[in-house]
């Protein structure tokens, strides 16, 4: 349950270093379209056998299959683990766009990415977050064709199809468009639970 809590902080932490993201969270009452999807993935392994000294670890994954693998150098605590430990990756990925009202946010993009690594001492683990949000402005609607074209900071314009054409109704040339994706990735190594 800390490492889940551990990455809803760091998301949380991340997010509010963003200055596109802040930007748009503050004029939600201006917002005309919100899409949001997410994906969770979550992947659990067994220790079978480790060797500390050759930084080898044979996993048994959820199908029953094995695989060994060489842990590098960087993994930090690495003598904590144990036959038995139980591996745990999970990972999270979103995307959000929002349109909002003309001049509400500038076009432009940032990127933010933070990391926690397991403290001395305690079993091996890390979180790492990246989020990205580019600003655009509308710069065309065909509703025909179902086409929206953006045009970003630099003058670059894209063309994309709107995935759910009934948007299109609540947006106008001139709207910002805000897209925020976000992914974390969390690793860490736990001791097996009792099975009751």
């Amino acid at each position: 349950m800390k490492f889940k809590l551990l990455i809803i902080g760091v998301v949380a932490l991340t997010m509010s270093f963003s200055p596109l993201y802040a930007a748009g969270a503050e004029s939600a009452a201006g917002e005309k379209v919100k899409v949001v999807e997410t994906a969770v993935s979550t992947i659990e392994a067994t220790v079978e056998a480790v060797d500390h000294e050759t930084r080898m670890v044979t996993l048994k994954g959820p199908d029953g299959k094995s695989v060994t693998i060489e842990v590098q150098d960087h993994v930090k605590n690495f003598a904590q683990v144990e036959v038995g430990d139980v591996l745990s990756i999970d990972y999270i990925e979103s995307i959000e766009i929002q349109v909002l009202e003309p001049g509400v946010i500038q076009p432009g993009a940032t990127a933010v990415v933070a990391a926690a690594k397991a403290k001395p001492g305690q079993k091996p683990g890390v979180v790492a977050v990246q989020e990205v949000a580019v600003a655009t402005t509308i710069v065309a609607i065909d509703k025909d064709t179902q086409m929206v074209t953006l045009k970003g900071a630099s003058g670059e314009t894209k063309t994309v199809k709107a995935r759910n054409p009934e948007n299109l109704a609540k947006v106008k040339v001139g709207d910002n468009v805000l897209i925020t994706y976000s992914a974390a990735l969390g690793v860490s190594v736990a001791k097996k639970t009792a099975e009751k």
